[in-house]
Protein backbone atom coordinates (compact mmCIF):
# COMPACT_ATOMS: atom_id res chain seq x y z
CA UNK A 1 0.00 0.00 0.00
CA UNK A 2 1.25 3.55 -1.01
CA UNK A 3 1.53 6.23 1.49
CA UNK A 4 -1.11 9.13 0.65
CA UNK A 5 0.93 12.04 -0.50
CA UNK A 6 -0.30 15.91 -0.36
CA UNK A 7 -2.36 16.28 -2.99
CA UNK A 8 -2.88 20.17 -4.80
CA UNK A 9 -4.49 22.65 -2.11
CA UNK A 10 -6.59 25.81 -3.38
CA UNK A 11 -5.64 29.01 -2.17
CA UNK A 12 -8.50 30.37 -0.09
CA UNK A 13 -9.03 33.46 -2.13
CA UNK A 14 -8.11 32.87 -5.66
CA UNK A 15 -9.14 28.93 -5.57
CA UNK A 16 -5.78 28.26 -7.36
CA UNK A 17 -4.72 24.90 -7.39
CA UNK A 18 -0.79 25.18 -5.28
CA UNK A 19 1.73 22.43 -4.96
CA UNK A 20 3.19 23.20 -1.21
CA UNK A 21 5.36 20.79 -0.03
CA UNK A 22 7.98 20.33 2.48
CA UNK A 23 11.27 18.77 2.44
CA UNK A 24 11.78 15.13 3.44
CA UNK A 25 13.50 14.58 7.28
CA UNK A 26 16.67 13.34 5.82
CA UNK A 27 17.15 16.80 3.58
CA UNK A 28 16.42 18.38 7.09
CA UNK A 29 20.36 19.41 7.56
CA UNK A 30 21.30 19.92 4.01
CA UNK A 31 21.71 23.78 2.67
CA UNK A 32 18.65 23.07 0.39
CA UNK A 33 18.80 27.09 -0.75
CA UNK A 34 18.77 26.21 -4.29
CA UNK A 35 16.42 26.39 -7.41
CA UNK A 36 14.18 23.53 -8.98
CA UNK A 37 12.14 23.60 -12.17
CA UNK A 38 8.40 22.77 -11.84
CA UNK A 39 6.50 21.62 -14.50
CA UNK A 40 3.48 23.25 -15.00
CA UNK A 41 0.99 22.43 -17.85
CA UNK A 42 3.24 24.16 -20.63
CA UNK A 43 5.47 25.69 -18.67
CA UNK A 44 8.62 25.29 -16.72
CA UNK A 45 8.54 27.39 -13.22
CA UNK A 46 11.41 27.50 -11.60
CA UNK A 47 11.15 27.92 -7.63
CA UNK A 48 13.47 28.73 -4.59
CA UNK A 49 13.74 25.00 -2.92
CA UNK A 50 14.55 25.44 0.34
CA UNK A 51 12.71 23.93 3.76
CA UNK A 52 9.25 24.16 2.08
CA UNK A 53 8.47 24.77 -1.79
CA UNK A 54 5.47 26.20 -3.13
CA UNK A 55 4.68 27.04 -6.28
CA UNK A 56 1.20 27.70 -8.25
CA UNK A 57 -0.42 25.53 -10.73
CA UNK A 58 -2.35 27.76 -12.52
CA UNK A 59 -5.16 26.34 -12.58
CA UNK A 60 -8.62 26.32 -11.02
CA UNK A 61 -9.75 22.75 -12.49
CA UNK A 62 -9.40 20.33 -9.77
CA UNK A 63 -8.64 17.63 -12.02
CA UNK A 64 -6.45 19.32 -14.13
CA UNK A 65 -4.63 20.12 -10.61
CA UNK A 66 -4.29 16.65 -9.60
CA UNK A 67 -2.74 16.08 -13.24
CA UNK A 68 -0.51 18.94 -12.42
CA UNK A 69 0.14 18.10 -8.90
CA UNK A 70 1.53 14.42 -10.19
CA UNK A 71 3.99 15.94 -12.71
CA UNK A 72 5.24 18.68 -10.50
CA UNK A 73 5.81 16.45 -7.01
CA UNK A 74 7.69 13.76 -9.54
CA UNK A 75 10.17 16.60 -10.56
CA UNK A 76 10.08 17.77 -7.25
CA UNK A 77 11.06 14.62 -6.27
CA UNK A 78 14.07 13.99 -8.32
CA UNK A 79 15.47 17.49 -7.02
CA UNK A 80 15.44 15.77 -3.22
CA UNK A 81 16.90 12.51 -4.74
CA UNK A 82 19.71 14.24 -6.69
CA UNK A 83 20.86 15.81 -3.11
CA UNK A 84 21.24 12.46 -1.55
CA UNK A 85 22.75 11.20 -4.31
CA UNK A 86 25.37 14.27 -3.86
CA UNK A 87 27.02 16.46 -7.06
CA UNK A 88 27.86 13.61 -9.65
CA UNK A 89 30.82 14.19 -11.87
CA UNK A 90 29.69 14.57 -15.76
CA UNK A 91 31.29 12.63 -18.97
CA UNK A 92 32.36 14.75 -21.63
CA UNK A 93 30.05 13.54 -23.75
CA UNK A 94 27.68 14.51 -21.48
CA UNK A 95 29.15 18.05 -21.17
CA UNK A 96 28.57 18.68 -24.83
CA UNK A 97 25.22 17.32 -24.78
CA UNK A 98 24.73 20.41 -22.39
CA UNK A 99 26.21 22.69 -24.33
CA UNK A 100 23.97 21.67 -27.58
CA UNK A 101 20.97 22.68 -25.34
CA UNK A 102 22.35 26.38 -25.72
CA UNK A 103 23.63 26.39 -29.15
CA UNK A 104 20.37 25.05 -30.21
CA UNK A 105 18.55 27.62 -28.65
CA UNK A 106 20.30 30.47 -29.62
CA UNK A 107 20.43 29.46 -33.08
CA UNK A 108 16.25 28.53 -32.84
CA UNK A 109 15.56 31.55 -31.41
CA UNK A 110 17.11 33.37 -33.88
CA UNK A 111 16.26 31.44 -37.21
CA UNK A 112 13.62 33.37 -39.03
CA UNK A 113 15.10 37.05 -37.94
CA UNK A 114 18.68 36.84 -37.50
CA UNK A 115 19.06 40.35 -37.42
CA UNK A 116 22.07 42.73 -38.52
CA UNK A 117 25.68 40.77 -38.81
CA UNK A 118 26.93 43.68 -37.25
CA UNK A 119 25.31 42.47 -34.26
CA UNK A 120 26.61 39.54 -34.23
CA UNK A 121 29.95 40.23 -34.72
CA UNK A 122 29.67 42.76 -31.69
CA UNK A 123 28.40 39.52 -29.73
CA UNK A 124 31.43 37.29 -30.96
CA UNK A 125 33.84 40.41 -30.17
CA UNK A 126 32.79 40.50 -26.86
CA UNK A 127 32.48 37.13 -25.68
CA UNK A 128 36.39 36.98 -26.89
CA UNK A 129 36.97 39.25 -24.61
CA UNK A 130 35.48 37.58 -21.76
CA UNK A 131 38.07 34.49 -22.14
CA UNK A 132 41.00 36.78 -22.72
CA UNK A 133 39.87 38.53 -19.23
CA UNK A 134 38.83 35.64 -17.67
CA UNK A 135 35.76 36.19 -17.10
CA UNK A 136 33.81 32.78 -18.48
CA UNK A 137 32.52 31.93 -15.21
CA UNK A 138 30.73 35.56 -14.79
CA UNK A 139 29.77 35.71 -17.80
CA UNK A 140 28.44 32.77 -18.43
CA UNK A 141 28.22 30.99 -15.37
CA UNK A 142 24.55 31.57 -14.33
CA UNK A 143 23.54 30.55 -18.09
CA UNK A 144 24.66 26.97 -16.86
CA UNK A 145 23.08 27.29 -13.22
CA UNK A 146 19.91 27.63 -14.78
CA UNK A 147 20.33 25.11 -17.21
CA UNK A 148 21.62 22.54 -14.38
CA UNK A 149 18.01 23.59 -12.34
CA UNK A 150 15.83 22.93 -15.77
CA UNK A 151 17.68 19.73 -16.65
CA UNK A 152 17.84 18.45 -13.25
CA UNK A 153 21.99 18.09 -13.09
CA UNK A 154 23.56 18.13 -9.83
CA UNK A 155 27.39 18.03 -10.26
CA UNK A 156 31.07 19.00 -9.04
CA UNK A 157 32.41 22.23 -9.50
CA UNK A 158 34.90 20.65 -11.74
CA UNK A 159 32.50 19.49 -13.85
CA UNK A 160 30.44 22.90 -13.94
CA UNK A 161 33.98 24.43 -14.73
CA UNK A 162 33.96 22.60 -17.74
CA UNK A 163 29.98 22.84 -18.78
CA UNK A 164 31.35 26.88 -18.76
CA UNK A 165 34.29 26.45 -20.76
CA UNK A 166 31.67 23.95 -23.28
CA UNK A 167 28.73 26.98 -22.90
CA UNK A 168 31.11 29.63 -24.39
CA UNK A 169 32.52 27.75 -27.39
CA UNK A 170 28.62 26.12 -28.21
CA UNK A 171 27.43 30.18 -27.73
CA UNK A 172 30.17 31.30 -29.67
CA UNK A 173 29.43 28.99 -32.66
CA UNK A 174 25.58 30.03 -32.46
CA UNK A 175 26.62 33.43 -32.77
CA UNK A 176 28.77 32.04 -36.01
CA UNK A 177 25.25 30.77 -37.66
CA UNK A 178 23.57 33.91 -36.61
CA UNK A 179 25.97 35.83 -38.21
CA UNK A 180 26.02 33.74 -41.70
CA UNK A 181 22.12 33.91 -41.58
CA UNK A 182 21.87 37.55 -41.02
CA UNK A 183 24.00 37.28 -44.46
CA UNK A 184 21.26 35.10 -45.61
CA UNK A 185 23.44 31.70 -46.02
CA UNK A 186 20.75 29.18 -44.68
CA UNK A 187 22.63 26.28 -45.71
CA UNK A 188 22.03 23.03 -43.18
CA UNK A 189 23.74 23.55 -40.06
CA UNK A 190 26.15 20.51 -39.72
CA UNK A 191 27.57 22.57 -36.90
CA UNK A 192 24.45 21.11 -34.22
CA UNK A 193 25.46 17.65 -35.50
CA UNK A 194 28.61 17.81 -33.86
CA UNK A 195 26.54 17.58 -30.12
CA UNK A 196 25.13 14.79 -28.75
CA UNK A 197 21.42 14.18 -27.59
CA UNK A 198 21.33 15.09 -23.86
CA UNK A 199 18.18 13.25 -23.25
CA UNK A 200 20.12 10.15 -24.50
CA UNK A 201 23.39 10.76 -22.52
CA UNK A 202 22.15 12.37 -19.18
CA UNK A 203 21.74 8.61 -18.00
CA UNK A 204 22.90 8.52 -13.87
CA UNK A 205 22.48 12.16 -14.32
CA UNK A 206 18.61 11.51 -14.26
CA UNK A 207 17.80 10.03 -10.52
CA UNK A 208 15.55 7.04 -10.84
CA UNK A 209 11.43 8.48 -10.24
CA UNK A 210 10.01 6.62 -7.44
CA UNK A 211 8.19 3.53 -6.97
CA UNK A 212 4.08 3.77 -6.65
CA UNK A 213 4.00 1.55 -4.01
CA UNK A 214 7.13 2.39 -2.27
CA UNK A 215 7.21 3.06 1.73
CA UNK A 216 10.07 5.21 1.93
CA UNK A 217 11.43 5.21 5.63
CA UNK A 218 11.84 9.26 5.51
CA UNK A 219 8.16 9.91 3.89
CA UNK A 220 7.18 7.03 6.47
CA UNK A 221 8.80 9.06 9.40
CA UNK A 222 7.59 12.22 7.70
CA UNK A 223 3.60 11.05 7.80
CA UNK A 224 4.28 9.73 12.15
CA UNK A 225 5.04 13.26 12.71
CA UNK A 226 2.35 14.25 10.50
CA UNK A 227 -0.27 12.06 12.53
CA UNK A 228 1.36 12.54 15.98
CA UNK A 229 2.11 14.91 18.77
CA UNK A 230 6.18 14.42 18.76
CA UNK A 231 8.91 17.07 19.31
CA UNK A 232 10.61 18.19 16.34
CA UNK A 233 14.17 17.22 17.52
CA UNK A 234 12.59 13.61 18.03
CA UNK A 235 12.06 13.88 14.41
CA UNK A 236 15.24 15.19 13.33
CA UNK A 237 17.46 12.10 15.65
CA UNK A 238 15.13 10.05 14.01
CA UNK A 239 15.83 11.14 10.69
CA UNK A 240 19.57 11.34 11.39
CA UNK A 241 19.69 7.58 12.36
CA UNK A 242 18.10 6.33 9.21
CA UNK A 243 20.24 8.07 7.51
CA UNK A 244 22.80 5.89 9.24
CA UNK A 245 20.45 2.82 8.04
CA UNK A 246 19.80 3.38 4.80
CA UNK A 247 24.02 3.92 4.41
CA UNK A 248 24.66 0.82 5.84
CA UNK A 249 22.00 -1.23 4.57
CA UNK A 250 21.40 0.48 0.90
CA UNK A 251 17.49 0.31 1.29
CA UNK A 252 14.88 3.00 1.71
CA UNK A 253 11.88 1.11 1.18
CA UNK A 254 10.85 -0.43 4.26
CA UNK A 255 8.99 -3.35 2.22
CA UNK A 256 13.30 -4.30 1.21
CA UNK A 257 14.35 -4.20 4.78
CA UNK A 258 15.18 -7.52 6.11
CA UNK A 259 16.26 -9.29 9.56
CA UNK A 260 20.12 -8.99 8.49
CA UNK A 261 19.95 -5.38 7.32
CA UNK A 262 19.09 -4.53 10.58
CA UNK A 263 21.53 -7.34 12.52
CA UNK A 264 24.09 -6.23 9.94
CA UNK A 265 23.72 -2.49 11.40
CA UNK A 266 23.20 -3.66 15.10
CA UNK A 267 26.73 -5.32 14.71
CA UNK A 268 28.09 -1.85 13.30
CA UNK A 269 26.76 0.29 15.87
CA UNK A 270 28.38 -1.94 18.59
CA UNK A 271 31.35 -2.49 16.97
CA UNK A 272 32.31 1.59 16.30
CA UNK A 273 31.70 1.65 20.17
CA UNK A 274 27.84 2.65 20.73
CA UNK A 275 26.98 1.28 24.75
CA UNK A 276 23.98 -0.65 24.74
CA UNK A 277 21.99 2.08 25.73
CA UNK A 278 22.53 4.12 22.76
CA UNK A 279 22.46 1.16 20.45
CA UNK A 280 18.49 -0.03 21.89
CA UNK A 281 17.26 3.24 23.16
CA UNK A 282 18.56 5.56 20.01
CA UNK A 283 19.39 4.06 16.87
CA UNK A 284 17.14 0.77 16.77
CA UNK A 285 14.81 2.87 18.85
CA UNK A 286 14.36 4.69 15.50
CA UNK A 287 13.83 2.54 13.00
CA UNK A 288 11.76 0.21 14.99
CA UNK A 289 9.33 2.93 15.81
CA UNK A 290 8.86 3.82 12.16
CA UNK A 291 8.43 0.41 11.02
CA UNK A 292 5.91 0.17 13.44
CA UNK A 293 3.99 3.19 11.93
CA UNK A 294 4.20 1.24 8.65
CA UNK A 295 2.78 -1.85 10.20
CA UNK A 296 -0.08 0.52 11.54
CA UNK A 297 -1.12 2.51 9.04
CA UNK A 298 0.24 1.17 5.58
CA UNK A 299 0.13 -2.86 5.63
CA UNK A 300 3.45 -3.46 6.16
CA UNK A 301 3.43 -7.28 7.33
CA UNK A 302 6.03 -7.55 10.16
CA UNK A 303 8.07 -4.88 11.93
CA UNK A 304 11.60 -7.13 11.41
CA UNK A 305 13.67 -5.08 13.82
CA UNK A 306 10.96 -5.46 16.68
CA UNK A 307 12.96 -8.02 18.50
CA UNK A 308 16.79 -7.15 17.73
CA UNK A 309 18.52 -5.54 20.14
CA UNK A 310 21.80 -5.19 22.06
CA UNK A 311 21.74 -7.56 24.50
CA UNK A 312 25.30 -6.56 26.33
CA UNK A 313 24.91 -6.10 29.76
CA UNK A 314 25.30 -1.93 30.39
CA UNK A 315 28.35 -0.58 32.32
CA UNK A 316 27.75 -1.60 36.01
CA UNK A 317 25.99 1.25 38.00
CA UNK A 318 28.14 4.55 39.04
CA UNK A 319 27.70 7.52 41.19
CA UNK A 320 24.63 9.61 39.27
CA UNK A 321 24.92 12.28 41.86
CA UNK A 322 27.29 14.74 43.96
CA UNK A 323 27.89 13.86 47.33
CA UNK A 324 27.68 16.96 49.69
CA UNK A 325 31.08 17.99 49.41
CA UNK A 326 31.36 18.09 46.12
CA UNK A 327 28.03 19.76 46.22
CA UNK A 328 29.32 22.26 48.64
CA UNK A 329 32.70 22.56 46.35
CA UNK A 330 31.19 23.86 43.09
CA UNK A 331 28.43 26.22 44.65
CA UNK A 332 31.23 27.80 47.14
CA UNK A 333 33.18 28.36 43.74
CA UNK A 334 30.39 30.25 42.26
CA UNK A 335 31.17 33.30 44.40
CA UNK A 336 34.83 33.29 42.41
CA UNK A 337 33.51 33.11 38.94
CA UNK A 338 35.86 32.24 36.29
CA UNK A 339 39.80 33.28 34.99
CA UNK A 340 38.28 33.69 31.06
CA UNK A 341 36.95 37.08 30.06
CA UNK A 342 33.45 36.31 29.23
CA UNK A 343 30.41 37.86 28.39
CA UNK A 344 28.15 38.93 31.26
CA UNK A 345 25.15 36.41 30.67
CA UNK A 346 27.90 33.59 30.94
CA UNK A 347 28.96 35.21 34.10
CA UNK A 348 25.87 35.08 35.58
CA UNK A 349 25.08 31.30 34.02
CA UNK A 350 28.18 30.06 36.02
CA UNK A 351 27.10 31.77 39.17
CA UNK A 352 23.30 31.38 39.02
CA UNK A 353 22.32 28.07 37.02
CA UNK A 354 24.32 25.68 39.91
CA UNK A 355 22.66 27.19 42.73
CA UNK A 356 19.01 27.32 40.64
CA UNK A 357 20.18 23.34 39.80
CA UNK A 358 20.84 22.80 43.20
CA UNK A 359 17.39 24.12 44.59
CA UNK A 360 15.09 23.14 41.52
CA UNK A 361 16.73 19.87 40.14
CA UNK A 362 15.24 21.11 36.37
CA UNK A 363 17.29 20.35 33.66
CA UNK A 364 19.80 22.43 32.95
CA UNK A 365 18.45 24.08 29.38
CA UNK A 366 14.79 24.37 31.15
CA UNK A 367 17.18 27.18 33.42
CA UNK A 368 19.39 28.61 31.39
CA UNK A 369 16.60 29.68 29.33
CA UNK A 370 14.61 31.48 31.93
CA UNK A 371 13.79 35.01 30.79
CA UNK A 372 12.42 37.91 33.41
CA UNK A 373 9.29 36.99 32.16
CA UNK A 374 9.23 33.34 33.48
CA UNK A 375 9.54 34.83 37.00
CA UNK A 376 6.50 35.46 38.27
CA UNK A 377 4.42 35.79 41.90
CA UNK A 378 1.13 34.35 42.98
CA UNK A 379 1.02 37.37 45.74
CA UNK A 380 3.68 36.86 47.72
CA UNK A 381 4.99 33.77 46.71
CA UNK A 382 7.45 33.68 44.26
CA UNK A 383 7.84 30.92 41.34
CA UNK A 384 9.51 29.88 37.82
CA UNK A 385 7.28 29.48 34.81
CA UNK A 386 8.98 26.86 32.74
CA UNK A 387 7.67 26.89 29.46
CA UNK A 388 8.43 25.78 26.35
CA UNK A 389 7.88 29.45 25.04
CA UNK A 390 11.44 30.06 25.94
CA UNK A 391 12.83 27.47 23.87
CA UNK A 392 11.96 23.95 24.63
CA UNK A 393 10.83 21.91 27.09
CA UNK A 394 11.35 17.63 27.31
CA UNK A 395 7.79 16.89 26.96
CA UNK A 396 6.30 20.30 25.30
CA UNK A 397 4.65 21.32 28.60
CA UNK A 398 4.98 24.02 31.02
CA UNK A 399 4.65 23.69 34.78
CA UNK A 400 5.60 25.92 38.06
CA UNK A 401 8.55 25.43 40.08
CA UNK A 402 8.86 27.21 43.78
CA UNK A 403 11.76 29.45 44.85
CA UNK A 404 13.41 28.42 47.89
CA UNK A 405 13.86 30.71 50.20
CA UNK A 406 17.90 30.60 50.08
CA UNK A 407 17.70 31.51 46.48
CA UNK A 408 15.81 34.52 47.20
CA UNK A 409 17.97 35.61 49.72
CA UNK A 410 21.13 34.82 47.26
CA UNK A 411 19.26 37.94 45.01
CA UNK A 412 17.89 36.00 42.28
CA UNK A 413 14.53 37.55 41.97
CA UNK A 414 16.45 41.01 42.04
CA UNK A 415 19.09 39.68 38.99
CA UNK A 416 15.91 38.37 36.85
CA UNK A 417 14.38 42.23 37.63
CA UNK A 418 16.93 43.91 36.79
CA UNK A 419 17.94 41.71 33.47
CA UNK A 420 14.24 42.94 32.26
CA UNK A 421 11.89 39.89 30.12
CA UNK A 422 14.53 38.68 28.50
CA UNK A 423 16.79 35.56 28.80
CA UNK A 424 19.72 35.85 31.47
CA UNK A 425 22.14 33.33 30.53
CA UNK A 426 22.74 34.10 26.91
CA UNK A 427 23.01 37.08 24.25
CA UNK A 428 19.24 37.56 23.07
CA UNK A 429 18.18 36.36 19.90
CA UNK A 430 17.21 39.50 17.34
CA UNK A 431 13.91 41.17 18.25
CA UNK A 432 10.94 39.40 16.72
CA UNK A 433 12.54 35.28 17.16
CA UNK A 434 10.45 32.84 17.65
CA UNK A 435 12.37 30.62 20.57
CA UNK A 436 9.62 27.44 19.53
CA UNK A 437 11.49 27.64 16.05
CA UNK A 438 14.68 27.86 16.35
CA UNK A 439 16.43 24.79 14.74
CA UNK A 440 20.28 23.86 15.28
CA UNK A 441 22.01 23.74 18.72
CA UNK A 442 20.26 26.90 20.81
CA UNK A 443 22.30 29.39 22.85
CA UNK A 444 20.62 27.90 25.91
CA UNK A 445 21.72 24.68 25.04
CA UNK A 446 25.33 26.32 24.96
CA UNK A 447 25.26 28.04 28.11
CA UNK A 448 23.99 24.63 29.76
CA UNK A 449 27.37 23.33 28.38
CA UNK A 450 29.29 25.96 29.18
CA UNK A 451 28.45 25.37 32.81
CA UNK A 452 29.24 21.62 32.96
CA UNK A 453 32.82 22.35 31.31
CA UNK A 454 33.63 25.01 34.12
CA UNK A 455 32.64 22.44 36.64
CA UNK A 456 34.86 19.54 35.20
CA UNK A 457 37.70 21.74 33.64
CA UNK A 458 38.05 25.04 35.83
CA UNK A 459 37.18 23.12 39.03
CA UNK A 460 38.63 19.74 38.54
CA UNK A 461 35.75 18.22 39.84
CA UNK A 462 34.54 14.68 37.97
CA UNK A 463 30.70 14.63 36.34
CA UNK A 464 28.90 11.83 37.83
CA UNK A 465 27.86 9.97 34.49
CA UNK A 466 29.54 11.81 32.73
CA UNK A 467 26.95 14.48 33.08
CA UNK A 468 28.18 17.83 35.23
CA UNK A 469 24.66 19.08 35.31
CA UNK A 470 22.55 16.12 34.76
CA UNK A 471 23.94 15.33 38.76
CA UNK A 472 22.26 18.01 40.50
CA UNK A 473 19.17 16.91 39.41
CA UNK A 474 19.60 13.17 41.01
CA UNK A 475 21.31 15.41 43.91
CA UNK A 476 18.01 17.31 44.18
CA UNK A 477 15.90 14.18 44.13
CA UNK A 478 17.90 12.18 46.98
CA UNK A 479 17.65 15.37 49.16
CA UNK A 480 13.96 15.60 48.61
CA UNK A 481 13.51 11.96 50.04
CA UNK A 482 15.54 12.24 52.67
CA UNK A 483 13.43 15.49 54.58
CA UNK A 484 10.15 14.04 53.33
CA UNK A 485 8.85 16.47 50.11
CA UNK A 486 5.55 15.32 48.31
CA UNK A 487 6.36 12.92 45.64
CA UNK A 488 3.38 14.23 43.59
CA UNK A 489 4.90 18.24 44.26
CA UNK A 490 8.41 16.70 43.80
CA UNK A 491 7.11 15.39 40.42
CA UNK A 492 5.16 17.84 39.21
CA UNK A 493 7.94 20.63 39.69
CA UNK A 494 10.91 18.29 37.91
CA UNK A 495 8.34 18.26 35.10
CA UNK A 496 8.79 14.43 35.33
CA UNK A 497 4.69 13.79 34.57
CA UNK A 498 2.18 11.95 36.45
CA UNK A 499 2.26 8.44 36.82
CA UNK A 500 -1.05 7.88 36.92
CA UNK A 501 -4.20 9.90 35.84
CA UNK A 502 -5.58 10.42 39.36
CA UNK A 503 -2.20 12.39 40.00
CA UNK A 504 -2.70 14.85 36.45
CA UNK A 505 -6.05 16.00 38.59
CA UNK A 506 -6.51 19.71 40.16
CA UNK A 507 -3.82 22.61 39.84
CA UNK A 508 -0.84 22.59 41.75
CA UNK A 509 -0.74 26.54 44.05
CA UNK A 510 2.27 27.72 44.81
CA UNK A 511 1.76 27.91 47.86
CA UNK A 512 1.44 24.25 47.82
CA UNK A 513 5.19 24.31 45.89
CA UNK A 514 6.91 27.19 48.43
CA UNK A 515 5.58 24.95 51.21
CA UNK A 516 7.27 21.59 49.66
CA UNK A 517 10.59 23.09 48.70
CA UNK A 518 11.32 24.86 52.06
CA UNK A 519 11.53 21.32 53.01
CA UNK A 520 15.08 21.37 51.60
CA UNK A 521 17.35 22.71 53.97
CA UNK A 522 20.02 24.99 52.95
CA UNK A 523 23.08 24.68 51.89
CA UNK A 524 25.80 25.59 54.08
CA UNK A 525 28.23 27.66 52.00
CA UNK A 526 30.73 30.52 52.96
CA UNK A 527 29.01 33.19 51.02
CA UNK A 528 30.55 36.75 49.78
CA UNK A 529 29.09 39.58 48.86
CA UNK A 530 30.49 39.19 45.07
CA UNK A 531 27.47 38.67 42.35
CA UNK A 532 28.29 38.79 38.83
CA UNK A 533 26.57 42.10 36.49
CA UNK A 534 22.35 41.94 36.36
CA UNK A 535 23.27 44.61 33.54
CA UNK A 536 20.78 43.67 30.42
CA UNK A 537 22.28 43.11 27.02
CA UNK A 538 20.88 43.86 24.03
CA UNK A 539 20.04 41.28 21.26
CA UNK A 540 22.55 39.68 19.30
CA UNK A 541 21.98 42.28 16.02
CA UNK A 542 21.79 45.13 17.94
CA UNK A 543 24.84 43.97 20.49
CA UNK A 544 27.44 43.81 17.24
CA UNK A 545 26.60 47.07 16.15
CA UNK A 546 27.32 47.99 19.62
CA UNK A 547 30.64 46.14 19.75
CA UNK A 548 31.41 47.33 16.37
CA UNK A 549 31.26 50.94 16.95
CA UNK A 550 33.78 50.46 20.45
CA UNK A 551 36.00 48.62 18.76
CA UNK A 552 35.55 51.97 15.62
CA UNK A 553 36.43 54.20 18.50
CA UNK A 554 39.04 52.70 20.31
CA UNK A 555 40.97 52.46 16.83
CA UNK A 556 40.05 56.41 16.15
CA UNK A 557 41.38 57.65 20.08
Amino acid sequence: MSLRMPGPSPHPKTGVYYLRQRAPSDLKNFPLDGKVAIPVGDLIRTVKAGATVKVSLDTKDPAEAKKRHREADAALHEYWQRYREGPQPLTNKQIQALAGILYARLVDMMDSEPGEEGIWKEVLRLNKGKEEGGELDRWFGPTVDELFTEQGVNTDLFSRTRVVNAAFKAIQLAAETNLRKAGGDYSPDDALKSFPNWEAERGDAKPASRAADDLDLFALLDHKFATQSLKEKTKSDYARDLAKFVKSSGHRNAQEVTNEDVRKWRDELIAEGLSPSKVNGKALAALSAVLTHAVREFDLPTNVASDIRDRRDGPAPGKKSYDMAEAKAILGATFNGSLKDISAPHKRALFWVPWICAYTGLRVTEITQLRGVDVRADGDTPYLLVTPDAGSTKGGGAWMTAVHPHLVELGLLEMFKEVGDGPAFYVPYPDGTDLTKLTGKRKSQEAGVRVGNWITEELGIPAPGGKPNHAWRHLFTTLSRAHGMDKQARDYMLGSGAQDAREGYGDWPPSALAREIKKLPRFDIKESAWRPSNQAVAPQAQRERQISKARAQRKAA
